[in-house]
């Protein structure tokens, strides 16, 4: 990296970032001195239709990009480890690589064999100290818990194995460092719940994580297990801390605050894809000047601009295959049966309305999204300049978002969800649909309106400004916020419970999995007995 010329000129946290830049820059270049090390190779049998199913799986969870092999490894993890009776866990370091190289989340001749052998270490550590509780609790519940911290801090122990995460947890220390003395946490505090003065930074932790990096919550509790040095060696020290981080995790204080940060996070949101980004392209020679910091950042917004662009389109397909997959499992499991059962045939039109209809809605919601313009960038270069850089800047204070407690507001919002669910009813009703297919029409219709709105979001996540709202804005919240509403509640409990991607891997990915492990077993085998024919 180049020197900074000016470095006095430079503020708190921009003789912060750079020493996180330095901080990253020498920890990259011991784990790339381990990758010039001795690689395993993965046979190839069975990988394009492991890498096949892995892209329907993650179609039908509707995850971050970024936690899909976390994801991937955790259910290798929960599906390969018995919990009932203690199992042999040799060579499940190796089987889990393979698995991960035949379904794209590794290249092939990428992971060195010091890889596999930590993450067998982390295998047999986790596993040994699960046994090591469940001996001493017979409550049924408690094991159950601890199964579960078990999984998610192993997962990513395993990820963090083979891919590190040192990008992402610098810039949290970074952002909680800007955000600290913007936010009172005592007066984030929701509806009188408990938490300890102890606990406040726990708090801004976990809502800067999901804010800002999407992490989910696996990721942020190894990352606060590390941050407050709690390991499992001490298992029941771990337990009570894990006890506490999913408490803290349910709060309504936790998703308010993310509420803030999220809302006031664009400025943080460009410094991470800018100077912490795995492709970031800015650097500590970004920083020898304002004027040199400035081009930089104007040329890196409108590169975002356009990836912005490019993931909308994704966002849109993916939402789009998303409810096709899930639509058509439930037609096949219970508007195909109960079309049988009570009409002694399929009744196509409400069917195929229900299938296509909400992918339709989705598509052309495409058409109302568009990237921020020229004044949302100066705004965000000047906020990142008066944060990066000493100087008399215009002080920029968090946005505190509006309470509405008017009792003539909320019932006006009630009035609106009635007219429109009652509106919609009708039209159902004079095409024919019955019950069941006006239930699964409102649950698809509400759940693409939330996942239009979620795309909308990611357009308000680059906003360090805000636009007034027109009148066609006004009306299309008017007409689509109940079911938003309604779609945001489907979400949140689809994904506490998906029952979709269960019964993917039940009915598909055990067996799938299993014998493909036992055709990879099967071909070494023949190998070796070839071998020795020579």
């Amino acid at each position: 990296m180049g020197g900074v010329t000016s470095k006095s000129q430079l503020s708190h946290l921009g003789n912060l970032l750079v020493d996180s830049l330095h901080t990253i820059e020498n920890y990259e270049a011991s784990v790339a001195g381990k990758r010039k090390k001795e690689k395993i190779h993965v046979p190839t049998v069975g990988s394009k239709v492991s890498s096949a199913y892995e892209q329907l799986r993650n179609a039908s969870e509707y995850a971050e990009d970024d936690l899909l092999q976390q994801r991937a490894i955790r259910r290798y993890l929960k599906r390969v480890l018995s919990f009932h009776t203690k199992t042999d866990t040799k060579n499940l370091a190796n089987e889990l690589v393979t698995e991960l190289t035949q379904s794209e989340y590794l290249q092939n001749d990428y992971t060195p064999v010091s890889d596999i052998n930590d993450i067998a270490h982390h295998i047999d550590r986790y596993y040994n100290a699960y046994w090591k509780y469940a001996d001493k609790e017979h409550k049924a519940s408690k094991r159950f818990a601890f199964q579960n911290w078990t999984l998610d801090t192993l997962a990513v122990r395993c990820e963090q194995t083979l891919r590190n995460h040192i990008r992402q947890l610098m810039f949290a220390h970074f952002a909680h460092n800007y955000i600290h003395d913007k936010l009172d946490i005592k007066k984030m505090i929701r509806e009188n719940e408990k938490i300890d003065s102890d606990e406040y930074t726990a708090v801004l932790y976990i809502a800067i994580h999901r804010s800002l990096l999407k992490s989910d919550n696996a990721t942020i509790r190894v990352a606060l297990l590390d941050s407050y040095r709690k390991d499992i060696t001490d298992i029941h020290e771990f337990a009570s801390f894990n006890l506490m981080l999913d408490r803290l995790f349910e709060t309504k204080t936790v998703a308010y605050t993310a509420r803030i940060i999220g809302k006031n996070g664009a400025t943080l949101r460009f410094i991470y894809t800018g100077f912490f980004r795995d492709d970031a392209p800015m650097a500590e020679r970004s920083l020898k000047s304002q004027n040199t910091l400035e081009h930089g950042l104007r040329q890196h917004i409108n590169q975002e601009y356009d990836s912005l662009n490019r993931r909308l389109d994704r966002g849109i397909i993916k939402s789009v295959v998303f409810l096709l997959i899930t639509k058509t499992i439930i037609g096949v499991l219970i508007e195909v049966p109960y079309d049988y059962l009570v009409y002694d045939a399929i009744i196509w039109v409400p069917l195929l309305l229900n299938l296509f209809f909400p992918a339709v809605f989705i598509a052309l919601s495409r058409f109302a999204l568009s990237t921020p313009d020229s004044r949302n960038t100066n705004a965000v270069v000047g906020q990142i300049d008066a944060m990066l850089f000493v100087g008399e800047h215009e002080k920029y204070e968090m946005k505190m978002p509006r309470e509405s407690r008017s009792s003539g507001f909320t019932f006006a919002y009630a009035v609106m969800f009635m007219i429109m669910f009652g509106t919609l009813s009708y039209i159902l009703y004079l095409l024919d649909f019955n019950i069941v297919q006006g239930v699964i029409f409102f649950i698809f219709l509400s759940t693409a309106s939330f996942l239009s709105f979620r795309l909308s979001r990611q357009i308000q996540e680059h906003e360090a400004t805000h636009a007034n709202q027109g009148t066609l804005s006004l009306l299309r919240d008017v007409l689509y916020m109940p079911f938003i509403y309604v779609g945001q509640q489907i979400s949140y409990r689809y994904s506490k419970v998906n029952i979709v991607a269960t019964v993917l891997d039940i009915l598909i990915e055990l067996p799938l999995k299993t014998i493909l492990r036992l055709v990879r077993q099967w071909t070494q085998f023949l190998n070796t007995k070839k071998d020795e024919l020579i």
